[in-house]
């Protein structure tokens, strides 16, 4: 057994178990992959000595075969979590052709038992302590004890007053499924069953024995947004898995059979009044931009509005208007995107309308919130700055939130049993690396990003015109800008600590700039770095309403972009030699979304229009003429996750169809004649986004995977 305290390493305002393999900041525990905490074990052994590349390699990962880029990011992701020491330099410092190292002191509790001067001395030659130090030391004593007390006695009745919180060590987890591909995972009142779509199917699963049964619901072959009706016999459905569509809700029974129609247009989960009389549940109107919160009662099917709110502002639809036990509050999530906070937590009175906002400063964004018995409190899944999505409980009356989970995993969905013991949350995993393939060669595809938590080009990626690629990527919870060079792999980030959000990079026909939307401001506009990452300028101002998908003219002259506005988004131009804008569509017609886009000959902007409870299954697709001399063209294709891309020089498009089997890349001729063509096939894979190269001789993906599974909490 090691002595105690031999494996608690300080360092930096930091506490590292070397043996348990836990790292922690103010006693709140750091989340860090299995490997990059290996790395850290590690350095800190080392205690400033410089560690090799070689040495890290060896050790870390001995027992696989792996490049050099996963120890770099590694590194990376040390550096993110750990920041700068109390002078400003990095915590893990890179010495050129050497290694790295820990820049700060490192200590450990057994070192400082072995020079505390109160360790007794034994020795018969010891001198005697004087009186007055022993009055010293017997005052010191009190004084301690006092502290001791207090402390204790102040932490022990906040225990007391929220004794329906335990800590987060009495959380105990259960995975109650393993495919990672279910969705709308739900449980049921009673705590016995879950609910889930998988593969486009219903299935009821048994808690306690794990045992599922395909649901039959003649009639339907589309599920989403599950929900259980409060005495556990039926389960309701909505018959549209995609949030950017209204759907249909029907109720079949727990077992399947024959399903009825109980709401029309509904664009969210159901949320039950307690006496399952009135439903909740969020509509949008795109023509008008207003989302609302609806109540329906069942028996007359009369609605009515309870609140709504214009864009920019949205009622998050992913989750469900929650009501509260005694009915009287309705819980949802307001979106705000063009604020440092992106979601508010609002208590809205079932009768009145009237609204309550509850302070989640901690929180910058908010999905899914579910009220516990006796109006006692609420659980949500949110995320702070810079972390992944996690479980909360929210205490009422005093607002107190403390975390449930703490984790790498993001928490993107929550549902509880009526007395508040079981909760079921939807675990969501996501990756995606960048690769490269030869057109017309697909078995030469070469990866050139790695890492467990990366997801590159997960919000866009562009090929400069020299060859080398600037995508966005997510690895711990900002989004960020980097810079790779497909020959040897060097990469370089070119945006950091610069708010939340930089995406959708657009690299000049030049190559001098990097045009992007991002957060660092507080709000969302539309900024431009130089290619090297130097030189940050804000380029859009309107703080009312969020800029998206810049776009920029060959001649390096015109900005284009979207501007989400009160009833629809809106295309501008801005010049960017004197700042002038014009208002290219107008609110309500076209309403451009999803993507944005211009022709390699500088004739077109294309994009996806949004309209009105479409089928997701296709989009329609708007070719915008810049020269106003041609009606906006229509070509409608079959993708749920519309992006084109420009290829043949500007002759044709291609766009990725993400399935369940696969992900598949298709071209269409842009005159809109003749069939599509395949142009990649990747088996059980998702595409975020992809380019060609300028010269159009090599695709690049951010390509990876997405993983959802079921995951019982008690304990709580």
């Amino acid at each position: 057994m090691s002595e105690p305290g031999k494996n608690w390493f300080q360092f930096g305002g930091f506490r590292l178990n070397t043996e348990e393999k836990i790292l922690r900041r103010n006693d709140e525990i750091v989340p860090l992959a299995a490997k990059v905490i290996d790395v850290l074990c590690l350095l800190v052994a080392k205690r400033g000595e410089v560690v090799s590349k070689n040495e890290l390699m060896e050790t870390v990962w001995a027992d696989s075969f792996v490049e050099e880029s996963n120890l770099t990011q590694s590194i990376y992701s040390l550096r993110q979590a750990l920041g700068n020491d109390v002078d400003g330099r990095p915590i893990i410092e890179t010495l050129p052709k050497r290694g790295y190292r820990i820049a700060t002191a490192v200590t450990s509790d057994f070192d400082r038992r072995a020079s505390s001067p109160d360790i007794p001395d034994t020795t018969n030659n010891a001198p005697a302590k004087s009186p007055a130090h022993h009055r010293y030391r017997n005052a010191a004593f009190v004084i301690g004890l006092l502290t001791v007390l207090s402390v204790s006695a102040y932490f022990g009745s906040r225990y007391l007053s929220a004794r329906s919180s335990p800590p987060v060590e009495n959380v105990t987890f259960q995975k109650l499924t393993f495919t990672g591909e279910i969705a709308f995972p739900i449980i049921s009142p009673d705590g016995r069953s879950i609910a889930y779509v998988q593969e486009n199917r219903v299935f009821l699963q048994d808690v306690a024995s794990g045992t599922s049964v395909k649901l039959e619901i003649p009639g339907h072959e589309k599920f989403g947004n599950l929900q259980f009706s409060n005495d556990s016999g039926s389960i309701i459905f909505r018959n549209e898995d995609s949030f950017d569509a209204g759907g249909d809700v029907f109720q079949t029974s727990r077992f399947g059979g024959p399903a009825k129609l109980i709401a029309e247009r509904v664009w969210s989960t159901i949320g039950f009044a307690p006496d399952g009389r009135n439903v909740a549940f969020v509509r949008f109107l795109p023509t008008q931009g207003e989302w609302a919160v609806m109540i329906r009662d069942l028996s007359s099917g009369n609605e009515r509005k309870l609140i709504s709110r214009n864009l920019p502002f949205t009622i998050f639809r992913s989750g469900f208007p929650a009501w509260s036990p005694d009915g009287r509050k309705i819980a949802i999530i307001e979106q705000t995107p063009n604020s440092a906070n992106i979601s508010r937590l609002l208590l809205v009175d079932a009768a009145t309308g009237d609204t309550t906002t509850i302070k989640t400063e901690q929180l910058i964004q908010i999905e899914q919130v579910v009220w516990l018995p006796e109006n006692s409190g609420l659980l949500v899944t949110g995320r702070e700055n810079n972390r992944f999505f996690q479980l909360w409980r929210l205490n009422l009356p005093d607002g107190e939130l403390r975390k449930i989970t703490n984790d790498l995993n993001n928490y993107r969905s929550v549902s509880v049993s009526a007395d508040g013991k079981n909760l079921v949350a939807r675990q969501f995993t996501t990756f995606s690396h960048i690769w490269t393939m030869r057109a017309g060669d697909t078995t030469e595809q070469k990866q050139l990003t790695f890492g467990n938590l990366n997801r590159d080009g997960g919000s866009g990626l562009e090929w400069t015109p020299d060859g080398n690629i600037v995508y966005a990527t997510r690895i711990t919870g900002n989004i960020d800008l980097w810079s790779l060079r497909p020959s040897d792999g060097l990469r370089k980030q070119l945006t950091d600590n610069s708010g939340t959000s930089n995406e959708n990079p657009f690299v000049t026909a030049d190559g001098r700039f990097v045009f992007f939307e991002s957060t660092r401001s507080g709000k969302r506009h539309i900024w431009r770095i130089d290619i090297d990452g130097g030189n940050s300028t804000q380029i859009t101002f309107d703080d009312s309403n969020p800029d998206f998908l810049p776009v920029v003219s060959a001649d390096g002259g015109t900005l284009y972009f979207i501007q989400r506005n009160p009833r629809s988004n809106v295309l501008w131009r801005q010049s960017l030699v004197d700042g002038s804008k014009e208002m290219l569509t107008q609110q309500g017609k076209l309403a451009p979304g999803s993507f944005l886009t211009i022709s390699p000959d500088g004739h077109y902007l294309a994009f996806k229009s949004q309209k009105e409870d479409t089928d997701t299954d296709t989009a329609d697709i708007i070719f915008f003429d810049l020269s106003g001399k041609e009606e906006p063209r229509t070509i409608t294709i079959r993708s749920q996750n519309p992006g084109i891309v420009w290829s043949d020089g500007g002759r044709s498009f291609d766009y990725v169809d993400n399935q369940p089997d696969a992900a598949r890349i298709w071209r269409r001729s842009l005159d809109g004649k003749g069939d599509k063509r395949l142009v990649l096939e990747i088996p059980k894979a998702r595409v975020f986004s992809f380019a060609w190269s300028r010269d159009g001789k090599t695709l690049a993906l951010g390509r990876g995977r997405t993983g959802n599974d079921a995951i019982l909490l008690t304990g709580f």
